[in-house]
């Protein structure tokens, strides 16, 4: 086989069309980002009894806490129905949970609609995690898989810009109504976008494997570079599937568990990182004064800092690498989050920090940079290039449970921390975790930029052999 025909450099069809692909398939994530960002605009009205139902700080704390839980109910399910039904049907389930979602928020007059709504937000973004950094890993060329992966987290930003701007400018039945528009359009978008070959092949479909690689390469199905990358995706799944994946493979062997244990671990130090109290408190945990704005404005220049930082990592990824974006993202989180700490924790002492009061908004802006260069994507890239076709849903699976866990753990103690021992402690922990991640990251990840999934299952076994696995 002809390795490196197969790796052939795509041309301007096929980037356009891969790109499109990514737009798409990435609408889940931007959706999820709205509803991410959604509790911002939400909270203050809701509190105020001037919307829906007048709620109490638990039940809000419980509103957004729910979108994690049915975060965790759906990539085990998901998993097994793309081998089952495929992606492309399994990502088109989204939409409908996300429109029964803004439906229930549309038609609330009681807090269980506002539960209903997060909880199907959740249990569309756990389908959503686990299933589009694996689809779009399989249908990238090499040369942008890094950059296509980068998208699906940049829609997710994209997402939450979208709530946190149009949520300073329309009203709160406004809002509501917009965020039912992102499923509609991936609906009628993603009509056009062929299987993954990957898949097809899976299901022993050869001929409609090839139809679907020249559609994403944009090349005749004659052609021989197309011809030897379809060779190249029949052995990779020939060899990954001569053992039927399961659930418990992705523990059995020195190198799945290596590959297992990395993208648990970064998964939990993304979400322990504060981005997810970040999304859903900060317009009520920073000082009222001291910003110059208001701080709903802060949370739009937040979410478009996150936009923009993603779209400069993107050509990072691929040249820089993952290894040395998360190290530095990660650091420099650290160091953001250890100062708005030390801010809360003077301020909660009663010192007088009056003319430091810009300080945590300084740091909200500085940490939505370093969050999205490194830390707030490269965990989702890794899980679809560390695993075999056969237990690579299991793994995404996996991650999708940590991400969803952690940030129901961290959005629920949150505000029970803040208010009882002091919202310093949390900011504290966030540093914490991020300086574990830098020195996880120096240790046990390795690069992956440019390899294929052939080479990067190889670099596993040799490692395994070096480093000690648990």
């Amino acid at each position: 086989m002809n390795t490196d025909l197969a790796k052939g450099k795509p041309n301007k069809r096929a980037l356009a069309f891969q790109f499109y692909v990514g737009m798409f398939a990435s609408m889940g994530a931007m959706t999820s980002g709205a509803w991410l960002a959604w509790p911002s605009a939400a909270i203050k009205p809701l509190l105020k009894g001037e919307k829906c139902c007048t709620v109490s700080r638990g039940q809000v704390s419980t509103m957004v806490a729910l979108m994690d839980l049915g975060n965790i109910l759906t990539p085990i399910p998901s998993s097994y129905f793309m081998d089952w039904i495929g992606r492309k049907l399994t990502l088109y389930i989204t939409s409908v949970m996300y429109i029964i979602s803004s439906i229930s928020v549309i038609a609330a007059n009681d807090v269980w609609y506002l539960y209903v709504a997060r909880f199907f937000a959740g249990l569309a973004k756990g389908v959503a995690f686990a299933v589009v950094p694996i689809y779009l890993a399989e249908v990238a060329n090499v040369q942008i898989r890094g950059a296509l992966s980068t998208m699906f987290i940049g829609f997710l930003n994209i997402g939450m810009f979208y709530d946190y701007f149009f949520g300073a400018l329309l009203s709160y039945e406004a809002l509501n109504i917009a965020n039912v528009v992102i499923p509609i359009i991936f609906s009628i978008g993603f009509l056009f976008v062929p299987e993954s070959p990957y898949y097809l092949t899976m299901k022993k479909k050869e001929n409609k494997a090839i139809k679907s690689l020249s559609k994403y390469r944009q090349l005749k199905r004659d052609n021989e570079a197309l011809l030897a990358e379809a060779k190249m995706v029949s052995a990779t799944v020939e060899k990954d599937l001569e053992q039927k994946g399961r659930f418990i493979d992705i523990f059995t062997t020195k190198e799945m568990r290596r590959a297992t244990l990395i993208i648990v671990l970064l998964a939990l130090f993304q979400r322990s990182s504060g981005i997810s109290p970040t999304l859903a408190y900060s317009t009520i945990t920073l000082p009222e004064t001291g910003g110059g704005i208001s701080r709903e404005m802060y949370m739009v220049i937040f979410s478009f800092i996150l936009i923009v930082a993603n779209y400069i990592a993107t050509p990072l990824i691929d040249t820089w690498g993952r290894k040395k974006l998360l190290i530095y993202s990660a650091l420099s989180s650290a160091i953001t989050q250890m100062t708005a700490g030390l801010f809360y924790f003077f301020e909660s002492r009663k010192y007088d920090v009056s003319s430091w009061n810009w300080l945590p908004y300084c740091c909200v802006i500085i940490f939505a940079l370093t969050y999205s260069l490194g830390i707030g994507f490269i965990p989702s890239t890794l899980v679809g290039e560390l695993f075999p076709t056969n237990v690579k849903c299991y793994a995404s699976s996996v991650s999708a449970i940590i991400l969803a866990a952690t940030s129901f753990v961290v959005n629920r103690v949150f505000r029970e921390v803040a208010d009882n021992f002091g919202v310093e402690y949390m900011y504290f922990f966030f540093s914490l975790t991020s300086v574990a991640c830098v020195i996880f990251t120096i240790l046990y990840v390795f690069e992956t930029k440019g390899k294929t999934f052939v080479e990067i299952q190889n670099i596993l076994k040799e490692s395994t052999e070096k480093v000690p696995v648990i």
